[in-house]
C-alpha cells in the first residue's frame, strides 16, 4: 500500500512539474538580420528579429554605435506577431549594439541583446 501511495505521490508531482514548465519558457531571439556577431558592409536600412513566440509590445529599441543611437524607431511587424523591425539611420563604421526591450505574451519583460560590424 505504501510503495502505491508512493508512486501515486510520484506521478502526482511529475504532472504538476510538467504542467508548469511552459510557465517557464521566455520569448528567444530564434534569428536576426544581420545575425549576431556578423560583419556587413552597410547598416542595414532595416534590422529584423524573428522571437520564438508572438511579441506582446515592444517597449523600447536602441542600435548604439559609440554610444549615439541609429534606430529611427522600433516596431512590432503588423503581418507577424512574432517579429520586431527596427529602421535605422546614419550608417557608420564600427561595433553595433543591438537592444530590444519587449513584453513577451505571457507578459513577462525581455531583454534582447547581440551585436554586429560594419566593416568596409
Amino acid at each position: 500500500m505504501r510503495a502505491r501511495r508512493a508512486v501515486v505521490a510520484l506521478l502526482a508531482l511529475g504532472i504538476t512539474a510538467g504542467g508548469a514548465v511552459p510557465a517557464l519558457a521566455h520569448t528567444e531571439l530564434v534569428s536576426s538580420g544581420p545575425k549576431k556577431g556578423a560583419v556587413v558592409k552597410h547598416l542595414p536600412k532595416t534590422i529584423i528579429l524573428n522571437f520564438s513566440e508572438a511579441v506582446h509590445r515592444v517597449d523600447s529599441g536602441r542600435v548604439l554605435l559609440r554610444g549615439r543611437n541609429h534606430a529611427r524607431w522600433t516596431r512590432l511587424n503588423r503581418e507577424n506577431a512574432s517579429q520586431i523591425r527596427i529602421r535605422t539611420k546614419a550608417d557608420a563604421v564600427g561595433l553595433y549594439t543591438v537592444t530590444v526591450k519587449l513584453t513577451s505574451a505571457d507578459g513577462h519583460k525581455e531583454r534582447i541583446r547581440f551585436r554586429f560590424r560594419v566593416k568596409r
